[in-house]
């Protein structure tokens, strides 16, 4: 969407006082102070702005404040000193000293009791001249680039301090930015730590006297700053927290359509806060780190390991097949383990994949949340378009941290200066055309140090630079689309991702005239007409759910060529298409998805129509004297032609033959071959018929059976359940009684016994899944359009597990509730091999029939703990099983 700039010569009048909606906010600041004045007692003045306040959802409040430690008003304060106890060592500890007098430092000396403390060691003292009680003094270690145990130790200190606090009956505790100074501690990791901690201690109910936690980090200490709003924001997103903005915040809730969220300032002119549209200077705020702002973002060059690094996304550089296993490639693949090699595979050999230089796969066991792989290169013009797609594609995601390895330099060979200017190039852009609102943190890891001083002259030639401003339509679009949407902060990080406009050039409007009011009326019709000529549409459709990648990649192809932004949630039945853009360009859209949906919903409507007449006739063919049945779509063609007595082309063995239902013939469309055709009428099979202990259906297709706790039924299905040891508590247990997928599963059952020559063809086996499949399960079975999402390690099928716990952490996907399903399967393994990536069906037999297929794949053939199958029929969903 086009953006617009739009510029008044005459502007002496405007922004000049507060505006209604300034004094409006203002109002509002002040009574959250007084409402905050009367939230609790103990809870006096501070020592700065607060900037965050959140409470666990066990009552304890989290409250992050810009100010120095040795001025809070709190129950205790937390300390961290030297080793020999000498509190005048360190910023924080003779800040505090200075301000609690001598006293302080001789009692910390006599609780010591000895010459030499030990990293992590806790001392408790009175808290002398400082508005608090208690001193908590703590011995902290040095960061040791995470090659040892600091960051445990870190924990412990954090643990030990929160104990101390309970045990000594403080209402209140105050924590400094512990280990970020001259202890080194990486800012991002001590924030995440510190928070991560003080909720674990929350949950674990030990809080019995201790109801607020404050950090509180100095206000020059902008970086630390950042990276604890960052954490708090980026685990209130995650439903950790009863969140509960604070009120620096507050102001842009307020933002309306066309009016600016800094009152202040006029049309034209910079509308940020000061120094945050400029490249700030570069700092070495520890050895081998520097470090500058960039507009909100902050950008940092360090050496180190970035199999280290706990953000939410680390790149690795990898080649097309994104299988690399060399350099740094080789020691982050090596550091996540097995997992993400199988999703790289998975994603790769996936018969939707389409080439590209970029996939996301999980972190597996390194500490980051994600892990990004690119295709690498050497080119510099090349690694700028890759490093700026990754943020975008961090962006897109509300991502707010990353680390790039100096990518090129490695094998790649490339010019160490012509890599750092083409990195910090791609980061420049970003931050120029306002790609960011959520990635806030950009860091390289520089494996070799002598590259440093390249990354480092690179950095020192953007200091200065002027962050470009957006035009006023930007800022309307913004509003506009915050006043439909809502903010796009609430929208769900799960299944749900917006894709991106293209970038245009703004147009700029200079509106002359004689006076300020003429040039604000002239700007305000101009407003309105641009508003005008934008609309927007929101779609809801249970088949947004089952859009395949292949209909994702057209939306963004529609968006490419239409003024228009899509945004599409996956939300199981509640999914939906928002649009939003010029009206003829959302109705054009529109007309496109409605079309898509109308396809999705008639292949789920033959598939529905196939699987009833799978269960009523099944079409064989016959192969080598053995009778092969026809999957269920053929066999629903095959009926329909013989209902219009028409002809029909089908595939056997991969080959198009054209079927004559009549004559019951298929004839080799290439070399005329015929195959004799085979109808078996299944309506009046007595082989097939429903188990005595199902309760009567009165003419329901399907119906949901509760078991009763206690009952046989009951106790079977949990001894099943806790057969591994898994100890979830079980809220339910639901027989699922749905006759066409019984008979269709025991027709099944009967040809496998038929061609194997055995009964050993069933197994009990657990299968994972979230609230969102339950339904689509129930009614049309394991179908792997869904139930295949998980991954495909071993096959491009459904997968089932021996172990229900394997099915409990990785695939039962909890609910807003915290609930959990998985389903007791019967499954008809058959005759199994071992299975591998990109299988669509069974490998053949060694009998050297075509159509001899093995029935399933599994894992490892002597010791299964998995298995896959390929035909929807082969299992029924027995019971379902709700726990947490």
């Amino acid at each position: 969407m086009k953006n617009l700039d739009i510029r008044d010569s005459h502007h002496g009048d405007i922004g000049n006082g507060n505006t209604a909606e300034e004094e409006e906010v203002e109002g509002e600041e002040k009574e959250q102070r007084r409402e905050y004045g009367q939230e609790r007692k103990f809870e006096r003045a501070g020592s700065g702005e607060i900037l965050q306040t959140n409470r666990t959802q066990e009552g304890l409040k989290i409250i992050l404040r810009k100010g120095n430690i040795q001025e809070e008003c709190s129950d205790g304060i937390v300390n961290t000193i030297s080793e020999d106890a000498d509190l005048s060592k360190g910023a924080v500890s003779n800040a505090i000293l200075k301000a609690a007098g001598p006293g302080l430092q001789s009692a910390a000396t006599d609780e010591a009791r000895t010459i030499r403390l030990a990293y992590g060691d806790v001392v408790v003292t009175n808290g002398y001249n400082l508005r608090c009680q208690r001193v908590i003094h703590t011995v902290c270690p040095h960061w040791d680039q995470g090659a040892g145990s600091a960051e445990k130790m870190l924990i412990t200190i954090i643990r030990d301090c929160l104990s101390k606090a309970e045990k000594h009956r403080l209402a209140s505790l105050s924590f400094p930015a512990i280990g970020t100074g001259n202890m080194g501690f990486p800012k991002g990791l001590v924030s995440k730590r510190l928070l991560q901690e003080v909720k674990d201690f929350s949950r674990r109910r030990n809080s019995t006297h201790l109801k607020e936690v404050a950090i509180v980090v100095h206000p020059s200490d902008t970086q630390t700053v950042d990276c604890f709003v960052r954490e708090f924001k980026g685990q209130t997103q995650g439903n950790n927290w009863q969140s509960s903005q604070g009120a620096s915040q507050s102001q842009h809730s307020k933002s309306y359509v066309g009016q600016s969220q800094y009152p202040k300032s006029y049309v034209g002119q910079s509308q940020q806060p000061s120094g945050a549209g400029f490249f700030g200077q570069v700092s070495s705020p520890s050895l081998g780190v520097y470090s500058m702002q960039m507009g909100h973002m902050t950008f940092e060059v360090s050496s180190g390991d970035i199999t280290k690094e706990t953000v939410d996304v680390i790149v690795n550089s990898s080649n097309k097949d994104f299988n690399l296993k060399s350099g740094v490639s080789k020691s982050i693949l090596e550091g996540a383990g097995l997992k993400v090699e199988l999703e790289c595979s998975e994603i790769v050999k996936s018969p939707r994949f389409q080439p590209c230089r970029m996939i996301m796969t999980s972190a597996g066991s390194l500490p980051c949340r994600h892990i990004m792989h690119i295709v690498g290169h050497n080119d510099p013009e090349i690694i700028k378009e890759t490093v700026y797609n990754v943020l975008k594609k961090c962006e897109e995601q509300k991502f707010t941290s990353v680390s790039f390895p100096a990518l090129g330099t490695g094998q790649g060979g490339a010019s160490p200066s012509a890599v750092a200017d083409a990195m910090i190039d791609a980061v420049v852009d970003f931050v120029k055309k306002r790609k960011g609102r959520f990635v806030r943190s950009v860091k390289i890891l520089i494996f070799q140090t002598a590259m440093m001083t390249e990354f480092h002259e690179s950095m020192k030639r953007r200091v200065g630079e002027g962050v470009e401003n957006n035009g006023i339509l930007t800022k309307i679009k913004d509003s506009v689309t915050t006043f439909f949407m809502g903010p796009s902060d609430e929208l769900s990080t799960h299944d749900n991702f917006v894709m991106e406009g293209e970038e245009f050039a703004p147009t700029v409007f200079q509106l002359c005239a004689e006076n300020p009011q003429a040039v604000r009326l002239a700007r305000e019709l101009v407003k309105n007409l641009i508003v005008k000529e934008q609309t927007e549409k929101t779609i809801k459709n249970p088949y947004i759910s089952q859009l395949s990648q292949e209909d994702v990649q057209k939306l963004q192809a529609m968006q490419r060529e239409l003024t228009v932004r899509i945004r599409l949630e996956k939300k199981g039945p509640d999914s939906l298409i928002c649009l939003e853009g010029l009206s003829r360009d959302v109705l054009t859209a529109d007309g496109h998805i409605m079309d898509m949906l109308l396809n999705q919903e008639r292949k789920e409507n033959r598939r529905q129509k196939a699987l009833l007449v799978h269960s009523l006739v099944e079409w064989q063919y016959q192969d080598s004297g053995t009778m092969v049945p026809f999957d269920m779509f053929i066999s629903y063609d095959l009926e329909e032609a013989v209902k219009d007595n028409s002809k029909v082309t089908i595939k056997i063995n991969n080959e198009d033959y054209e079927a004559n239902v009549a004559h019951k013939r298929a004839v080799n469309i290439t070399d005329r071959r015929e195959i004799e055709l085979f109808r078996k009428d299944l309506k009046d099979d007595t082989s097939v018929s429903l188990p005595a202990h199902w309760d009567d259906m009165k003419g329901s297709l399907l119906m949901l059976v509760p078991l009763t706790p206690g009952s046989k039924g009951y106790n079977d299905v949990e001894q099943e359940f806790r057969k591994t040891l898994l100890n979830n508590t079980i809220l339910k247990i639901e027989r699922v009684q749905n006759e066409a997928l019984w008979k269709s599963y025991q027709i099944r059952k009967n040809l496998l016994e038929d061609k194997n020559k055995h009964t050993n063809n069933e197994k009990l086996l657990f299968h994972g899944t979230s609230s969102d499949s339950i339904t689509q399960i129930n009614n049309h079975g394991f179908n792997r359009s869904y139930a295949g999402t998980h991954g495909a390690a071993i096959g491009n099928g459904s997968y089932f597990a021996v172990d229900s716990r394997y099915s409990a952490g990785g695939y039962s996907k909890a609910d807003a509730q915290g609930l959990k399903r998985m389903y007791l399967a019967r499954v008809l393994v058959g005759d199994f091999t071992l299975g591998q990536t990109g299988l669509i069906v069974p490998p053949a037999k060694p009998s050297g029939k075509d159509a001899d297929l093995y029935d399933s794949v599994t894992d490892n053939t002597s010791n299964p703990t998995m298995f896959v199958i390929f035909n929807d029929v082969q299992a029924y969903p027995e019971f379902l099983i709700t726990f947490q």
